[in-house]
């Protein structure tokens, strides 16, 4: 490949007499050393039998990523073996790979793969395995203890519905709960028509939350980027009727497409119910992502006027993949060969660029950078899933932040193009009136004909100051559309994630608020506090996850019960919620508290077959707020007479002046 590299200039320039020949051949020799370097680092995949390091786990873990010396594979080449490895036989040939990533390659058959987890702690830990490569069709998970016995079995994976798997996430999730001291083995067996690529790491329920969120926020503020350069160009090609804003508008769409498949966030929340797209939306996604490139490269680079191989080139590469994604839908039969098209159609596009810049194309320059952009973030994203380089935040979102340089390089381009688009009219119109000076100095029978040309440049005004106008409304278009997105973020930002209600920032702005209010119209103002009885115990009991259940229908139940537009619902902290009753007294605070409690004492909860009693304790204060009333003391009393419930027993609501009494 890299003597190709040295070859191809010197054919360009016998054949088509490029320019620069010196400079395009260091260039593209230095581009085919890399390529065939990365080509034959990803084809290599050594694995030797040896055994696997045990993961040590304690409670005051964050997370641990598993690496190639924390696991074994088999490849399960007879039916027998599941049911040997299954039973513990140890005789088996387990090989541990040596990459810097677990990638295990391609297999037609099942590939199992283990590895042992210890808990070092004296108490029960409870994690959850995340594997961030979601394209595998079938994933069965076993915990075994070190006698061999299954302790749980769980499945997912592509071809179950996403109801079947322990949590419907954009990740396939397992959880892990090791009593004190205890050691247990766990066995992963794949099915997948892609690459056995594992990136797993042991994690607290509350760290992965977290890390999934900013994924979220990552990928919003990409998707809102793409999204909105979308929508530009989709607007300038509706008021100009320039084709190339289409495709452009078309291919950026195709990127957030691609990016929807590759993430996982697609499968979650585009397309989780249907099988074909759950098999298949990934793959579709990276064809359309290249059809529509190709397309694009067609019309910005005006490869049709250059014609030739150039020309041909481009059209074959748009007819491969509409064959490719038409075999998609009635095969697939070509998907073994889709990688090699992949990177020949990648350096095809950059090749194609590179000799249209030498040949005098500005845009293509633009393009060569734009795409040099994709390609280098795309190798690194291929190269941590072929295993030459490690996971990391850099190869989890790069390719993203290559999409969006490039997107923005496009798009500067195309504002370039539209720039010089414009100087050529300027030209012309500083053409016209040197003209117009010219024919001045006529005789007066060349009148006429200058009076034409006042005309045509009152014409051109005329047309340039639409343009102008038309621009600054889609300007104010778009910004509508971004102070909209800029809403819903702000509502999300004050919603607590786990029980759907206002979070305590809410409360803490909306009580200051109602305060104030009620300091101006005299009208009274009631607060109530609610703290689940025993919830510790519960937790302790029961675990976390079951109390985030809890605390999920403890907050629905308070949503229901609490009916009107202008009261407010929010998670205090834990396992307290608050709610404020507008224009309501103390009385009106404790009946409508009364209502709520019993609800909440009503509740069938139920946890492993048994029903769980549920209760609450209360504190409510009421009254019309003075010059003197601020969040705090409203609070502070509303929480004395929640302590006081407390103490007289729990389940119980009491009221502020009662508590005031009996302190």
């Amino acid at each position: 490949m890299y003597q190709l590299g040295r070859v191809l200039p010197l054919y360009l320039n016998n054949r088509f007499h490029v320019r620069n020949t010196a400079k395009v051949r260091k260039l593209t020799s230095h581009l085919f050393f890399c390529l065939s370097v990365f080509w034959l680092a990803s084809t290599v995949n050594v694995a030797v039998a040896s055994s696997a390091t045990v993961i040590s786990l304690s409670q005051e873990q964050a997370s641990v990523w598993l690496t190639p010396e924390h696991i074994q594979y088999l490849v399960q080449n007879e039916d027998s073996v599941g049911d040997r490895i299954l039973g513990g036989d140890e005789s088996l040939p387990w090989l541990s790979p040596h990459k810097p990533s677990i990638n295990l390659g391609k297999f037609k058959k099942p590939v199992w793969v283990r590895f042992e987890v210890k808990n070092e702690s004296n108490h029960l830990i409870e994690r959850t395995l995340e594997i961030q490569w979601v394209h595998l069709a079938k994933l069965n998970m076993y915990q075994l203890n070190k006698d061999g016995d299954v302790l749980a079995q769980y499945k997912a994976g592509l071809t179950y519905d996403p109801h079947e798997h322990y949590q419907h996430s954009d990740k396939i999730l397992f959880p892990i709960r090791l009593d004190a001291n205890q050691t247990s083995h766990i066995l992963l067996k794949i099915e997948t028509s892609f690459i056995v690529f594992l990136p797993m790491q042991i994690i607290p329920e509350n760290l992965r939350e977290k890390e999934e969120f900013l994924k979220y926020v990552v990928y919003s503020v990409a998707f809102g980027i793409l999204l909105a350069m979308a929508l530009y160009n989709g607007s300038l090609f509706v008021f100009t009727r320039d084709s190339t804003y289409f495709y452009y508008s078309i291919y950026v769409l195709a990127i957030i497409l691609y990016s929807l498949g590759v993430s996982g966030i697609g499968v979650r929340f585009v397309w989780p119910e249907s099988y074909w797209l759950r098999m298949n939306g990934y793959a579709l996604s990276v064809y359309l992502s290249f059809l529509c490139a190709a397309i694009y490269v067609l019309k910005f680079l005006e490869i049709k006027s250059y014609g030739g191989w150039v020309y041909y080139t481009t059209l074959g590469i748009i007819g491969v993949w509409c064959v490719i994604i038409a075999d998609l839908i009635v095969g697939p039969y070509l998907r073994s060969i889709t990688e090699l098209i992949s990177l020949i159609t990648c350096l095809l596009a950059l090749f194609i660029s590179i000799y249209l810049w030498f040949k005098g194309n500005i845009s293509a320059r633009y393009f060569t950078i734009a795409w040099s952009f994709l390609i280098f973030s795309t190798v690194v994203m291929i190269l941590m899933l072929e295993g030459v380089i490690a996971q990391s935040f850099l190869t989890q979102y790069g390719q993203m932040s290559g999409f969006v340089m490039e997107v923005l390089m496009l798009s500067f381009a195309m504002a370039e193009r539209i720039n010089r688009e414009r100087e050529t009219r300027e030209k012309a119109q500083a053409d016209a009136l040197h003209l117009q000076v010219v024919i001045g100095k006529e005789r007066e029978d060349k009148l006429a004909a200058q009076e034409n040309l006042l005309s045509m440049q009152q014409q051109i005004n005329s047309t340039l100051e639409q343009r102008v106008k038309q621009r600054t409304l889609e300007l104010e278009r778009t910004l509508s559309s971004l102070e909209s997105a800029n809403k819903e973020l702000a509502k999300l930002s004050t919603t607590d994630p786990l029980t759907k209600v206002h979070n305590r920032r809410y409360f803490d702005d909306a009580l200051q608020k109602e305060i104030q209010r009620s300091q101006r119209t005299g009208q009274p103002l009631a607060l109530v506090l609610v703290d689940i009885d025993h919830f510790k115990q519960f937790n302790d009991c029961y675990g976390h996850l079951v109390g985030d259940d809890c605390l999920k229908l403890v907050a629905s139940v308070i949503k229901n019960q609490v009916t009107r537009s202008s009261d407010i619902v929010a998670r205090y902290g834990g396992e307290e919620f608050a709610i404020i009753f507008v224009g309501a007294t103390e009385e009106q605070g404790m009946e409508l508290a009364e209502s709520v409690r019993s609800a909440i004492a009503n509740l069938r909860f139920i946890c492993r077959g048994e029903r769980i009693p549920v209760s609450a304790s209360f504190g409510v204060v009421g009254k019309v707020a003075t010059i003197d009333c601020t969040p705090d003391t409203y609070i502070e009393a509303a929480d004395k007479a929640l302590y006081q419930a407390k103490r007289l027993g729990r389940n119980c609501c009491i009221s502020s002046a009662y508590s005031s009494q009996q302190s």
